[in-house]
């Protein structure tokens, strides 16, 4: 007997070709064709000031958006199809989860926010004749609430990355009719209207392979992360926790560390992806201080407080930074941790484990896979690794035992899979060309600076973590001396424009605008200027991204000599 799989979803997503990508048409996905394409093409700087504004003619533009930024078309169908089996209730908003743990995660967002308003859920599975492995990935929790909420459910999606990914919202939504739902409330119980001799079906490929998909992410993660020195201790398959994004894998490690006294703590040293401050703070620590300018005032001021008394659980930082690509001090942090008793916790995903040795100075690293180690901008991702040389390593473990769900789909962990096979040479690649493009940048007269790891003050920080054979990363920032300036080359830059970092292909956006819309102000005081360019390198040959590059930068200088 067949298997109950659509087609896109047995053979998931092809490779991306290699070839010349241009700037995409406003709204259009990035990649282009790709269902589960996890960027949206923003063109201009008006458009992506009109889509933060929430502009109607911006809006109205978006086949998709980046996932946790917005609801994925597939897992809108299914939202939409539980609705109507639920006969459309008044005024009620749907939200899929792929287990029932997260689901009351979100409840509990939601009624700490407006106790008012009735929350529901239901549970959705496969008969009971179903092979296991089958009704654990059709199975999915819906949380059922007013649509007054959706402010506050839309910031839960996008900070703590529990949603169903699109790829399992569109295996469940071929499961749909097969599947029962259970309930809080008794009209959401239902029996599927189809009926399917289940225990004859032919398990899928990717479910049945999914534990060696897995292996081999986390087999390329630790060989990735394996220190030189020969004293430390490589990290172990057992000490890698894979999760469906990487803020799910910052909740995870969050979500468990706050629970571990009644007068936790928890530090975010630098300037963080803008989503984490938010994450962590929305864990459960009891305290919690940001020190956003990542500088040796910061760390002395965090030590008085140490000193004073003042003890916290865990320090979340970033090699490097986005955008200002600055590195921790993790020599001085680590000295710190070890003093009074915290966790370091380290998110490489920018300076990557293949350019930085950090296992050393860390107890976690966390990675984001959906960045340059998948590279294919068609699937999210997130990892935890636990450092076995921690003194903590034995406590995070047992933690992490009982805390963590395996919650990674089969097929997204086969499309990492395939994604990642040659993850250390992109990032060499990559490498080099941004390094080239960053000095480039550097010497034109309307740029005032970039940030780069090899331009920014903590450059001889980072020189203490590069690998020998390590580069300086993908990522850059520019900053012009007219905003003007920034807001032309954005337009006329001719690369993939939208959220996110680390595709294959270039991809620039205005951070300041989409990232801290709201605060810009704030972001600037941490130097994060209103018009800061953000630029993630790909793979293509340097000649050509140059001379796209070339090209914003005449427009740029048509305009400066006019004005």
């Amino acid at each position: 007997m067949g298997e109950l799989v659509p087609a896109s979803v047995q053979h998931g997503s092809p490779s991306i070709p290699l070839a010349g990508s241009y700037t995409q048409p406003l709204g259009a996905p990035q990649p282009p064709n790709e269902p589960h394409a996890i960027s949206v093409s923003l063109p201009t700087w008006e458009a992506v000031t009109a889509v933060m504004a929430g502009a109607d003619w911006a809006i109205s533009q978006l086949q998709t958006s980046y996932p946790r930024f917005d609801v994925h078309n597939r897992v809108k169908e299914l939202h939409d199809a539980v609705l109507a089996r639920f006969k459309h209730p008044t005024q009620t908003v749907c939200r899929a989860f792929p287990s029932s743990e997260a689901a009351e995660r979100f409840i509990s967002r939601l009624k700490r926010a407006d106790p008012s308003f009735p929350v529901h859920t239901a549970r959705f599975h496969l008969p009971s004749d179903a092979a296991p492995d089958m009704a654990k990935w059709a199975a999915f929790s819906v949380v059922l609430f007013h649509e007054s909420l959706e402010g506050v459910a839309y910031e839960f999606w996008e900070w703590f990355g529990d949603g169903i990914s699109s790829r399992h919202a569109e295996f469940c939504l071929y499961q749909f009719l097969f599947l029962n739902s259970e309930s809080d409330q008794s009209e959401y119980w239902t029996v599927g209207p189809e009926s399917h001799n289940l225990s004859a079906m032919t398990l899928s490929e990717w479910i049945d392979n999914a534990t060696s998909y897995k292996t081999a992410i986390k087999s390329r993660l630790i060989s990735s992360a394996r220190s030189a020195d020969p004293a430390i201790k490589p990290i172990g398959n057992g000490d890698v926790f894979l999760c469906a994004t990487g803020m799910a894998a910052i909740s995870v490690i969050a979500r468990t560390l706050a629970r571990t006294s009644e007068d936790s703590g928890a530090v975010v040293y630098g300037w963080p992806y803008s989503g984490t401050p938010h994450c962590v703070q929305g864990c459960g620590f009891k305290r919690y201080i940001m020190y956003g300018h990542g500088s040796k005032e910061d760390l002395d001021s965090f030590e008085s407080l140490l000193v004073s008394g003042i003890r916290f659980t865990v320090l979340f930082c970033e090699i490097t930074s986005n955008p200002q690509l600055s590195t921790p001090d993790l020599h001085r942090i680590r000295d710190l941790a070890n003093r009074f008793g915290f966790v370091v916790v380290c998110d490489d995903t920018i300076g990557t484990s293949v350019n930085v040795d950090i296992l050393p100075y860390v107890d976690v690293i966390i990675t984001s896979l959906t960045k340059i180690f998948s590279g294919a901008g068609n699937v999210m991702g997130g990892s935890i690794m636990t450092n076995p040389n921690s003194k903590h390593y034995s406590t995070l473990t047992a933690l992490l035992s009982t805390a963590y769900e395996d919650l990674y789909f089969p097929l997204d962990a086969k499309t990492i899979a395939h994604n990642s096979s040659d993850f250390a040479a992109r990032v060499h690649k990559c490498n080099e060309t941004a390094l080239q493009i960053a000095n480039f940048l550097e010497s034109h007269p309307a740029v005032k600076s970039v940030n780069y790891p090899t331009m920014v003050p903590t450059a001889p920080l980072y020189e203490r973590y590069r690998r020998p054979e390590g580069g300086y990363g993908f990522l850059l920032s520019v900053i012009f001396h007219e905003p003007e300036s920034a807001m032309l080359f954005y337009d006329k830059l001719d690369v993939w424009k939208g959220p996110t970092v680390g595709t294959n292909f270039s991809i620039s956006i205005p951070y300041s605008a989409l990232a801290h819309a709201k605060e810009q102000d704030w972001a600037a005081s941490h130097a994060v200027p209103k018009h800061i360019v953000r630029l993630s390198i790909g793979l293509e040959d340097y000649r050509d991204l140059s001379e796209r590059v070339s090209r914003a930068l005449r427009e740029v200088e048509m305009r400066e000599k006019m004005s």
